[in-house]
């Protein structure tokens, strides 16, 4: 199992795995969550702030806690 699927509740010590944090706001087609630096600005262009990287959520298999991780940012896509 790759590393970025691996962790460890810092609390209990268990294993957690990764899940998908559901955004409920009524839009037709979910999104993954993503997180940006404090000082960017809207995109003249785009009308979008630029994104720095994914965020990454996990659950304790065995206390139920819920933990995000910031990722590195995917240039590909």
């Amino acid at each position: 199992m790759p590393d970025e699927l691996r962790r460890t509740c810092g609390d209990c010590q268990g294993p957690m795995s990764p899940i998908v944090v559901m955004d409920k706001l009524g839009r037709a087609y979910p999104s993954s969550l993503e997180y940006r630096q404090p000082d960017d600005r809207l995109s003249f262009w785009t009308g979008k702030y630029p994104t720095a990287g994914p965020v990454n959520a996990f659950m304790c298999q065995a206390c139920g806690r819920i933990a995000l991780y910031g990722g590195k940012h995917d240039e590909t896509g």
